[in-house]
This record gives C-alpha cells, sequence and structure tokens, in this order.
C-alpha cells in the first residue's frame, strides 16, 4: 500500500476528527491527492503533505492549541494551502 500524499494527525479526545474528516473529503475530492488520518497526541492537529507540515495547531497556537482552544482550519483554507504549494513545486 503507498504512502498516503496528505497525512492528518489529531486529537480525539479534544474532538477533532469532526474537523479532520471534511477537510480529507474536501483534498480528495477538490485535489485529488489521498489523505490518511492519525490519531495524534493530546491537543494535536497536524497537516503533513509529503515532508512540509502545511498547518500544526501548536505552533499557531501555541499552548492554547495544545489545550484545544482557538480555531480549527477550514477544509477550503487547507485546500488553499495546499493549491499554493502544488503550485509553487510545478514552477
Amino acid at each position: 500500500m503507498a504512502d498516503p500524499d496528505v497525512v492528518i494527525k489529531y486529537c480525539s479526545l479534544c474532538g477533532f476528527k469532526q474537523h479532520a474528516d471534511p477537510i480529507a473529503e474536501s483534498i480528495e475530492k477538490e485535489l485529488g491527492l489521498s489523505a490518511e488520518l492519525r490519531e495524534g497526541s493530546w491537543g494535536a492537529f497536524q497537516i503533513v503533505h509529503g515532508q512540509d507540515e502545511v498547518f500544526n495547531r501548536w505552533k499557531t497556537r501555541g499552548l492554547l492549541g495544545r489545550l484545544g482552544f482557538g480555531k480549527t482550519p477550514t477544509p477550503e483554507e487547507i485546500v488553499e494551502r495546499l493549491r499554493t504549494r502544488l503550485a509553487e513545486s510545478q514552477a
């Protein structure tokens, strides 16, 4: 089985799976990339494309992000970030 194009690590205790599911669906539908969900440590919400980190809640939200507070990215925000990265890599 091939490695997924995008990996989404989420904290299930924080309820982040409800955010991860639609993001993964949008990535697959709009970009044609495979996305895999993986349970992560407490407070985690991280999206990685290949070796590049697209989003990391711990880095963007600091301690509050680790505690589960703050905004989680929308599917549209992540798809746009990935589109930009894909366009830059093809240029």
